[in-house]
C-alpha cells in the first residue's frame, strides 16, 4: 500500500471529484495558492479561478455560501483553516443549514 500525508490525500481526493464532478468547487483562505497545510496545492493549475478561489477572512460566509450554492446544486468544499474557528459557523450551520428543508416548503 502507498503511504502519503493526510494532506496529498485529501489533495488527491479533492482533485479527483473535481474531474468527475463539475459542479464540485473549492475555496476559502488561502487556497488559490495552495497555504495553510497545502491541501489546494496545485488544484487552481488545472481547475482554474472559476473553480478554486479566495475568499475574504469571514467563516460564516465561507459556511453561508456552502449552504446557499448546495441549495442550488453545487458541491462547495469550503476550506476553514482552524478549527478553533468553526464555533463562528455554528449560526449557519444549526439556523440556516438544519432548517432550510421546513422553510422552502421541502424544495
Amino acid at each position: 500500500m502507498r503511504e502519503i500525508k493526510y494532506a496529498e490525500a485529501l489533495r488527491e481526493a479533492l482533485a479527483e471529484e473535481m474531474r468527475r464532478d463539475p459542479r464540485v468547487f473549492v475555496y476559502g483562505e488561502d487556497v488559490e495558492l495552495g497555504y495553510a497545510f497545502t491541501v489546494c496545492k496545485g488544484l487552481i493549475d488545472e481547475f482554474g479561478r472559476e473553480r478554486v478561489f479566495d475568499t475574504p477572512i469571514c467563516e460564516q460566509t465561507i459556511v453561508g455560501v456552502a449552504v446557499g450554492s448546495s441549495m442550488m446544486g453545487m458541491r462547495p468544499v469550503p476550506e476553514i483553516q482552524f478549527s478553533d474557528l468553526l464555533m463562528m459557523c455554528m449560526d449557519q450551520i444549526c439556523n440556516s443549514a438544519a432548517k432550510l428543508r421546513y422553510m422552502s416548503g421541502g424544495r
